[in-house]
């Protein structure tokens, strides 16, 4: 069927039908909700959320641009490799001949640049917002790869270790994002991630309305979900846990989009242009962070042993899987 011939139009913004799992398993789902002119379905199978319509990459680019100066201003400079151990540590056991690491999602380069100060002697990322490819390389001098992960042509077999952070939610199609992963990874290489989790506490005190839930964040996955897709596809699940309760809210991503763009005139924003923050703000950020980093540790600990009992109930999914596999080429 042409796709074309099926695109919607929800404020300006072409979506597709997207009637069954978003992440292969051929049954029909059941509605959640509809919020903002999309409906939220989800597998029964493997308990899988996605949006329905789903924006197409496009659209995605477009509010990307619209963001990237909010985004941009909130977190203007690199916060420092101790923002990123938990990642580097799960990832730094795979290092091999100094280490080629790909950074799904990069963008602006802060996970990369802490990686080269962590002794990767190697590292690349993706990146579909031009403006943010653009900052990471002039401001860091990182080796970038514009556009989705699926569509670029990068060498098989090659990398240690590729990191997918706060990213997966955000692809079209997330099967073939990892099945991509794989190729890339050298065998008994890793793949990291962590994305927001669907039976998570937030989400069951604040349903239809906690924050994570916007058309852009296409797919949200359960704990089964993941494991189910990455076992399924030629990996060997370490680590599976989900943590934090946080963010803990209700502020619409889609709303304040919406607002973005009407304010947005040429190259100035209004709104994201007041929410630059002044460099006395970025100092008192510096000092702050080392507490908010432990403060956030701890929330997150009673989560660990009840991950390894099976239990997921955090906000976050972090999953750390080795390749072992060959499934055929996507």
């Amino acid at each position: 069927m042409n796709q074309a011939q099926n695109l919607i139009k929800i404020q300006g913004l072409d979506a597709i039908p997207i009637p069954t799992c978003n992440i292969g398993h051929d049954i029909s789902a059941n509605e959640l909700w509809k919020k903002d002119g999309f409906t939220y379905l989800r597998c029964p199978t493997c308990g899988l959320m996605w949006v329905s319509p789903q924006l197409t990459d496009e659209s995605v680019s477009e509010i990307y641009a619209t963001e990237y100066k909010n985004k941009q201003g909130k977190h203007p400079i690199y916060p420092g490799k101790r923002r990123f151990r938990e990642g580097l540590s799960y990832i730094s056991p795979y290092r091999t001949n100094g280490g080629r690491l790909l950074d799904v999602g990069t963008f602006t380069g802060h996970f990369l640049v802490a990686a080269r100060e962590d002794g990767w002697a190697v590292v690349e990322g993706t990146e579909i917002s031009r403006a943010a490819a653009d900052y990471a390389l002039n401001e860091y001098n990182l080796s970038l790869h514009i556009g989705d992960l699926s569509s670029l042509d990068l060498e098989e077999n090659a990398y240690d270790a590729i990191t997918l952070s706060d990213v997966i939610e955000h692809v079209s199609n997330p099967l073939t994002t990892i099945q991509k992963a794989h190729h890339l990874l050298r065998d008994g290489g890793v793949l990291y991630m962590h994305t927001p989790h669907f039976n998570s506490i937030p989400r069951y005190i604040y349903g239809q309305n906690w924050s994570v839930f916007f058309p852009w964040h296409r797919t949200i996955f359960t704990a089964k979900a993941m494991r189910l897709m990455l076992e399924e596809n030629g990996f060997h699940v370490k680590t599976l846990q989900t943590l934090s309760i946080l963010p803990l809210g209700t502020q619409s991503a889609w709303q304040r989009y919406l607002q973005q763009k009407e304010l947005q005139t040429g190259e100035t924003n209004p709104m994201t242009s007041n929410n630059l923050p002044k460099s006395k703000n970025i100092g008192l950020r510096n000092l702050l962070r080392p507490i908010w980093l432990g403060t956030k540790r701890a929330i997150e600990l009673p989560f660990i042993p009840l991950s390894a009992m099976g239990i997921y109930l955090g906000s976050r999914l972090v999953v750390c899987a080795e390749k072992t596999k060959h499934p055929s080429k996507p």
